[in-house]
């Protein structure tokens, strides 16, 4: 068996970083939730002084999952639904009801996530080597204001791998063919931690486009009709980190001006899954209030935009040595920057 070239295609071998789990809506004080990521069982839950935490989802007593029965929280605390052994957010156990002592073993049995909670959402640190957490997510300074509203976000688990979701970032060359538009302009930048695109890419009726089967209005048509339309329009969008990109766009037309924050992130599930998520806040540009249709078809279409990527990626190969032409895009230069997250920390 051949070794891969990148480490992110070793099996197994998944992004030290943080990943978006949930969205702060998604998990009320006292609630527990189950979760699959990294091919392991976890369970999240919110205390009653409201932070979160994460742990492996079985207990190491007999093995009961933490979440059935719609789990048991006390205070900041998870209890076992078994036999009450509790746990607090570091995975340590400190009381078991029936027992006079605590088993030495038991006092640290229980594997524990560091979690994140900001700007509306949950992420959990991920690192197979437990290096400690870095501080590289930036805060959305409108999110939490009245005018932009909460989180409206779409999840769908789908059919890909990882280095095939962050390489978009860079791709001009797929705009004319898989979304429909002609790019006007576009940059890549990239920093330690972060690398961005700068673009402008204009609606075109001539382009081809990809149409997800599972959209719930007519994008073809759509996108036709806004075809030529005098929209100044622009957007900077910049991955921190392997898997979380942070989009913030304006737009200003005849019809509608508004500006956006998009939130967009692929967790991984397995080595061939994916939780892939488009979350937007957005709000009007001028004083005149965004319509309604906009406001609900808005949301739809952040998500659609990936899904017409996931047509490509769910049977697609990866190339890891490409032939590449000189209107690619940096990929290889991107591919040795997103290798960082699966390497030994320098």
């Amino acid at each position: 068996m051949t070794t891969p070239r990148y480490a992110f295609l070793q099996p197994g071998n998944y992004a030290r970083g943080w990943h978006i789990v949930l969205f702060s809506q998604e998990l009320a004080v006292g609630q527990v939730k189950r979760l699959h990521y990294f091919e392991r069982e976890l369970v999240a839950y919110r205390g009653e002084s409201g932070n979160v935490g994460i742990v492996d989802a079985h207990c190491p007593h007999l093995g009961a999952h933490l979440a059935s029965g719609e789990g048991r929280v006390l205070g900041d605390n998870i209890a076992c639904p078994f036999h009450g052994w509790t746990f607090n957010a570091q995975g340590q156990c400190v009381d078991i009801p029936y027992a006079s002592t605590i088993p030495d073993k038991a006092v640290n049995a229980l594997g524990s996530w560091s979690v994140l909670e900001i700007n509306g959402f949950i992420a959990l640190w991920y690192d197979r080597a437990d290096n400690p957490p870095e501080n590289y997510l930036p805060r959305i300074d409108p999110w939490g204001e009245s005018q932009w509203g909460d989180w409206q976000f779409y999840r769908s688990r789908i059919q890909a791998k990882a280095c095939d979701v962050i390489e978009n970032i860079v791709d001009v060359a797929h705009f004319p063919h898989v979304h429909g538009g002609i790019v006007r302009k576009f940059e890549n930048r990239f920093g330690e931690r972060t690398v961005t695109q700068l673009s402008t890419v204009d609606r075109d009726a001539s382009a081809r486009m990809i149409v997800p089967p599972n959209a719930g209005f007519d994008l073809q048509d759509m996108r036709d009709d806004q075809a030529g339309e005098d929209a100044d329009a622009w957007g900077d969008a910049t991955y921190h980190g392997p898997s979380i990109m942070y989009y913030y766009t304006e737009s200003k037309s005849a019809e509608v001006s508004f500006r956006s924050w998009w939130v967009n992130c692929h967790t991984p599930v397995n080595d061939n899954e994916l939780d892939l998520c488009s979350a937007v806040i957005f709000s009007s540009l001028d004083e005149r209030p965004l319509p309604e249709e906009f406001t609900l078809m808005y949301p739809q279409m952040a998500h659609l935009a990936f899904g017409q990527d996931v047509e490509i990626w769910k049977d697609k190969i990866y190339r890891d040595n490409p032939i590449l032409c000189d209107g690619d895009g940096p990929i290889n230069k991107l591919r040795k920057w997103y290798e960082q997250f699966f390497l030994p920390p320098a």
